[in-house]
């Protein structure tokens, strides 16, 4: 049995279907600006990666919770590109989501008073999708901050090897594009106050990094057992390895050392069945914050020695921003770009190595080389740790 992904649904930064995300992050267009979803007048910092169609950003009015309206549209290209919702009983499907902080209607509340604006929705929105779709075997949300679509998918792999699911809708919804959500990050000191402008703000692994940049996308994709896709069905991507850990070092930042952060890497490589000497490349979580870059590199030397400064890493974060609860299935694409055309992007508004930080980022052009195994880092606030290992699918 091997757990292959075989659609993708996506509503992101690089535009409002999988092939238009494909095409413009293989253009390495910016996809970060000026927030235009709602007013950031006396605003600080005002950049994030806003959801986009052919290149322009997609407005919502007030009320709207953009995670939920933005998956469910994920939820239609994903059932159309697959038919999930046909091929496979009701009783067979799963939906397991990443998501975030809940929608507040803060203009809602700022006119009535009223509460009740701010409860939490997305379980039972969650909950009317899955009746929408036919998917009834269970719904399972992750809200563990930027490993959250992490762990919805790395849960999907176990249930689909312990046969207690058919097959599994998993992702990320998430958006940080509203006043409360925005300004908490901020109050954080977690964004960058670079004064470059808006897209050049995030820069992961580079020495003058001073934050992150904050965004949204919802992400739906459709992980099965590879002995019921049938034989004209594409597959994307084979996930053979998951681990996870936990340090709880600090609310907002990461453990220095990496030795948590490692034992995710080791859980991994020991689930997916292989060493250490056949990871080709790296996709980091490469947030673009000062203490992230130095405990990635302390974690992965752990595991790689000095075979580091020779495997090839990649952040997307440059180019779209950090979308929290779903940034593992955006950056999911990366991967997939990287074992279809054999290479690895450049990380967008890398420029100075950091010393702290020595890793070998590819620049300017794609690194052409042969990719089979990808490991795949996310870290989130509190402690959590997770590692996904994907392999280039072989029929």
């Amino acid at each position: 049995m091997a757990a292959v992904i075989t659609g993708i649904g996506a509503r992101t930064p690089l535009g409002c279907s999988y092939e238009e995300c494909m095409d413009t992050l293989r253009q390495g267009t910016l996809c970060i600006d000026d927030i235009q979803n709602f007013k950031t007048d006396g605003y600080e910092m005002k950049a994030a990666g806003e959801i986009r169609s052919c290149g322009r950003v997609v407005h919502t009015g007030s009320g709207i919770d953009r995670k939920v309206y933005f998956f469910e549209q994920a939820l239609g290209e994903l059932d159309a590109k697959t038919a999930f919702s046909k091929r496979y009983k009701a009783d067979e499907l799963v939906l397991n989501v990443g998501g975030g902080v809940d929608y507040f209607d803060i203009d809602n509340y700022a006119r009535t008073k009223d509460i009740s604006s701010a409860h939490f929705r997305m379980n039972a929105d969650m909950q009317e999708l899955c009746r929408k779709w036919n998917i009834g075997a269970g719904c399972h949300l992750f809200s563990s901050a930027c490993t959250a679509s992490a762990q919805a998918i790395g849960l999907s792999l176990r249930m689909l090897r312990k046969h207690t699911a058919g097959a599994v809708v998993t992702g990320g919804a998430d958006s940080m594009i509203s006043p409360v959500n925005f300004l908490g990050f901020f109050k954080l000191g977690a964004l960058s106050m670079s004064d470059d402008p808006s897209p050049y703000k995030c820069k992961p692994m580079d020495l003058k990094a001073s934050g992150t940049v904050l965004g949204e996308a919802s992400v739906a994709v459709m992980l099965e057992d590879s002995s019921r896709v049938p034989a004209d069905v594409p597959v994307l991507a084979e996930l053979c390895g998951y681990g996870c850990s936990m340090d709880a070092f600090a609310v907002t930042e990461p453990e220095p050392t990496g030795e948590q952060a490692a034992r995710a890497v080791a859980a991994a490589l020991e689930d997916a069945g292989i060493s250490a000497d056949q990871i080709d490349c790296i996709h980091l979580h490469g947030t673009g914050t000062p203490k992230c870059a130095p405990a990635e590199y302390n974690c992965l030397y752990s595991i790689f020695g000095d075979r580091l400064a020779d495997i090839p890493v990649y952040s997307m974060k440059g180019q779209v921003g950090h979308m929290i609860g779903s940034c593992t299935s955006v950056e999911l694409m990366g991967i997939i770009h990287s074992l279809e055309h054999q290479e690895v992007l450049p990380t967008v508004n890398f420029t100075t190595p950091n010393p702290k930080a020595p890793f070998h980022v590819v620049t300017g052009e794609p690194l052409k080389m042969p990719i089979r195994y990808i490991l795949k880092l996310n870290s989130a606030f509190g402690g959590h740790n997770t590692a996904l290992i994907f392999k280039k699918w072989e029929r």
